[in-house]
């Protein structure tokens, strides 16, 4: 038995033959054979470089400053915009003989809470003429200034110069020449009585004071019964006389209301008359008439005017003549002697 087993220890089995092509071969393939992964790992393989980017860029937004918001631009101001025509008559030349000049122009004004833009002595004009159908002006030569009669200045004949003005004003100004300011016109009252009260707290007792106040709020940007209140008011004070039906300038109709008015440097008897529309309530006309003959002027004659052309609120900012300085010397016909 020891023998079988000895032989068997010492047996060996024989050598193989040695094929290095295909050792070469059979590496080559277990090395590049494809292995088995799971799903799940690939996918997340895959995928993860994409989601960490996904997410540094969703960092990057959160964490960025939000862009600053459009300025909105700020609304334009609300101007009320009155264009009129005035026209007045003064007495001139030599007292024995007299004779008259008409002063005609236009004024733009625009009217804001805190500003006033005025172009005045647009397309003006200064011309004589006799007031007896004579040759007073000629007589004396044609004189490019002439004296008033009763008063201390001269009157430049001629075209006038347009002038610009433009101030920073606190509160409503109701028109060009009065200086009377309200903090708000909304807040005056539509009822004629209240509303004489509160314009006698600003301009006093005064009849004709407080009519001419009235009658500058019904060509500023109030409500229409506002308006209303204004004109029946005028027509409660004392001296005022109810005009009805009236027309000017041939083809302007309204109604109108008058009250006395003081007398000028001129002319004496004088009241001064408003024409408004029945339709809107807005102004018309507002002149100084006189109620005798006067320098051989007829009763009734209109001794100065202002026409109404336009009266609107506007959004867009004034538009001024650019060949005229704004704020500069203003060249008025009425000049020193």
């Amino acid at each position: 038995m020891e023998d079988i087993l000895k032989d068997l220890a010492q047996a060996k089995p024989p050598t193989p033959e040695v094929d290095p092509e295909r050792m070469e071969s059979d590496l080559a393939r277990i090395v590049f054979l494809p292995r088995e992964r799971p799903a799940r790992k690939l996918f997340v393989r895959r995928f993860a470089p994409l989601a960490i980017i996904g997410a540094v860029i969703v960092l990057a937004v959160v964490l960025l400053p939000a862009p600053p918001q459009p300025v909105q631009p700020a609304a334009p101001p609300k101007w009320w915009h009155a264009l009129t025509r005035q026209s007045s008559i003064m007495i001139v030349g030599d007292p024995a003989d007299p004779y008259a000049v008409h002063l005609d122009s236009k004024t733009d004004r625009w009217l804001a809470a805190n500003q006033q833009v005025t172009v005045i002595q647009k397309e003006g004009d200064v011309t004589p003429f006799s007031l007896d159908r004579g040759l007073e002006w000629e007589a004396a030569g044609k004189p490019e200034t002439v004296p008033q009669v009763g008063g201390t200045h001269s009157v430049r004949i001629g075209p006038m110069k347009p002038a610009v003005q433009k101030t920073a004003v606190s509160g409503f100004q109701m028109s060009l020449h009065s200086q009377t300011r309200f903090d708000s016109l909304e807040s005056l009252p539509a009822d004629p009585q209240e509303l004489k009260k509160a314009l006698e707290t600003i301009v006093g007792k005064d009849t004709y004071r407080i009519g001419s106040v009235a009658m500058e709020l019904i060509s500023s940007n109030v409500r229409a019964d506002q308006r209303r209140a204004a004109f029946e008011l005028i027509k409660t004070l004392d001296g005022a006389r109810f005009l009805g039906d009236v027309t000017v300038h041939v083809e302007r109709a309204g109604i109108g209301v008058a009250i006395p008015a003081p007398p000028t440097f001129q002319f004496s008897d004088v009241e001064t008359q408003l024409v408004i529309s029945k339709e809107t309530g807005l102004p018309i006309s507002k002149r100084d008439v006189i109620t005798t003959s006067q320098f051989g002027l007829p009763a009734q004659m209109p001794i100065s005017e202002e026409e109404y052309l336009l009266l609107e609120e506007v959004a867009f900012e004034p538009i001024v003549p650019l060949d005229v300085p704004v704020n500069g010397e203003v060249e008025s016909p009425i000049i020193e002697r």
